[in-house]
């Protein structure tokens, strides 16, 4: 404490008192100030701005200047990201690419926000912008920010180049700061956070299409379509013809197929990595041809769902990790377990939809983006059957983000479902079906950032040659998409933006396991809590409405219905063993 002197001095013969010190506080110190500038941004989007903002966190600079800005060029040294837009259409717009914004053949729209960042002069602004059954629509296409893509609309590239996968295309703000202010990436896409998936439609090279490879080669039919498979992270093929060295005569003309082994060589041309294993002819010639061809795929490190060496196997969900995305797949064929004549051992995986719905909500709450793919019922006209459109929409509604018909050598058409995107047939990829009905077909590329389904695209092939795909032309596409676009008008309307109702997360789930031809169903309760590493007893419960306690500490499996004698528990505990892992031996 500061001290302040007070001195009572005594004159000269004077009473003589004498002096004190007496202590006062001191008065408080004001702080100087520093002089701070917060880092800012100009002419940017006000988005991109707090990204910025965020990214600064509470640091200050006296030596930043105005902080991020938008770059003179693209190009510029310091730049540091960039703000994507997107030019959406609806799902059937007959158009893919616009030379430029000139170019859009109806009116354009866009909030205000968007306007005011791209500086555009052409669109109009979207009185409720919210409203997202007004972002697309026949008279008016849209702008708006990449990362708000939904699947129910279609992306209109600009100058050929999508805004997801081309940071520089012609609805990208490029943004800039300097380098001393170490700021990181800025951008609202990112693509170390971007997978793109292709799923292709029926393939099966034998026949007639066996004897155009064996004359122009085994890659040949690929010719046309194999550049627009380049730079995809993943493509799907649904591979309906095993390979075996037994097959002297693939080009042989009828309904029991098989192929070269050298025919594979068609499925690396276009980059094949998933291969769909629920196709209707993949033990035409045995199941050892098919365990054959999951040893050359399993050599290729390619991976495979919707059938396999087993049952367990067949059924069970492929789970893939890539750039932070979690995607999964899940398969069976409908047909041959209506008809009971899937067997355990190498082939397609027997069709349980109550277990499919249970693992498309397991996948959910795990994080999963869940993309289910069925062989279901075949017809040759573009109007789905009843029955595909009501389990596709049940599988939409149970959480899938995806809804796959790989059966369709007619080409049905598509919609988004809950927001699952749902194809019920994307028609004939590598097949040798030139007929009216069955020539025209549909590739889907799926674009998922940031595990977030946020839009589909499309190739769309003709058959030639027997068996050759190439791009339709602008016409052809129009009177196609015309086609799938009457189809889907024929059905029954649901809401493409209401929230699934996934599965709950219950003790027990629903599966299966087979008994000659015959599907046994039955649940599964796990123990309460799995620890990692650990094992568990397994108890076989022979009477179906069993109710398990609160806590259980072993598996238990249970009938759905009716009762168990000896030989039912037998197998059902075989099942278990194969499918549970924790389970102890």
């Amino acid at each position: 404490m500061a001290r302040a002197w007070l001195l009572a001095l005594a004159a000269c013969g004077s009473s003589g008192t004498a002096s004190t010190v007496v202590d006062q506080p001191a008065p408080p110190v004001k702080p100087i100030a520093p002089v701070v500038v917060e880092i800012g941004c100009r002419d940017l989007p006000a988005a991109a701005c707090a990204r910025v903002q965020q990214a600064a966190g509470a640091r200050y600079r006296v030596d930043a200047p105005v902080g991020a800005t938008r770059c003179a060029s693209p190009d510029d040294p310091t730049r540091i990201g960039e703000w994507r837009y997107a030019l959406v259409a609806p799902l059937y717009a007959p158009t893919e690419n616009v030379a430029d914004l000139a170019a859009v053949p109806v009116e354009l729209g866009a909030a205000t926000a968007t306007i005011d960042a791209l500086h555009l002069t052409t669109a109009k602004v979207l009185h409720d912008p919210t409203d997202r059954s007004t972002i697309a629509t026949r008279a008016r296409w849209t702008i708006l920010p990449a990362d708000e893509l939904l699947p129910t609309w279609k992306v209109i590239t600009v100058g050929n180049l999508h805004p997801l996968t081309s940071p520089d295309n012609a609805l990208a703000i490029p943004i800039c700061a300097p380098k001393s202010l170490g700021l990181p990436r800025i951008a609202n896409i990112d693509p170390d956070a971007l997978t793109v998936i292709a799923m292709t439609g029926t393939t099966a090279p034998t026949r007639y299409m066996a004897r155009l490879m064996d004359q122009k080669g085994t890659t040949y039919p690929a010719r046309d379509v194999a550049p627009w498979f380049a730079g995809v992270d993943f493509v799907h093929v649904s591979n309906e013809v095993s390979f075996t060295k037994a097959c002297t005569k693939p080009g042989t003309i009828g309904m029991s197929f098989c192929g070269r082994e050298s025919y594979i060589e068609l499925l690396e041309a276009v980059h094949a990595s998933i291969i769909e294993l629920d196709g209707s002819h993949l033990i035409d010639t045995g199941t050892d041809a098919m365990a054959n061809t999951l040893d050359m795929y399993e050599s290729r490190g390619w991976h495979w769902f919707g059938g396999g060496r087993d049952q367990v196997d067949a059924s069970k969900t492929l789970e893939l990790e890539h750039h932070g995305n979690k995607i999964a797949f899940v398969g069976c064929n409908m047909p041959k377990t209506t008809s009971h004549v899937v067997r355990n051992g190498p082939n397609v995986a027997a069709c349980d939809l109550d277990r499919v719905a249970w693992q498309i909500g397991d996948l959910r709450r795990r994080g999963f983006v869940p993309i289910v793919s069925i062989q279901h019922e075949e017809v040759y006209v573009h109007d789905p059957p009843d029955v595909i459109v009501r389990d596709f929409r049940k599988l939409a509604d149970d959480g899938a983000a995806v809804v796959f018909g790989s059966q369709a050598h007619c080409a049905h058409p598509f919609e988004v479902v809950h927001q699952a995107f749902v194809h019920y047939g994307a028609g004939n990829f590598f097949f040798d079906q030139e007929g009216t009905n069955t020539r025209d077909g549909t590739v889907d590329r799926l674009y998922v950032h940031h595990n977030t389904l946020l839009t589909v695209g499309h190739l769309y092939t003709r058959l030639e040659e027997n068996g050759r795909p190439r791009p339709l032309t602008d016409r052809e596409r129009g009177q196609f998409l015309g086609e799938l676009a009457h189809a889907l008008g024929k059905l029954a309307r649901t809401e493409p933006y209401a929230d699934p109702h996934p599965v709950a997360d219950t003790p027990g789930h629903p599966d299966s396991f087979l008994v000659g031809t015959a599907q046994e169903h039955v649940v599964v309760y796990p123990p309460t809590k799995l620890e990692p590493g650990k094992t568990y007893p397994l108890a076989i419960e022979p009477k179906a409405m069993f109710l398990p306690p609160a806590e259980l500490d072993h598996y238990v499996v249970a009938p759905r219905r009716g009762t168990w004698d000896k030989r039912y528990i037998a197998l059902a505990r075989t099942f278990a063993l194969a499918r549970f892992p924790a389970i102890a031996r």
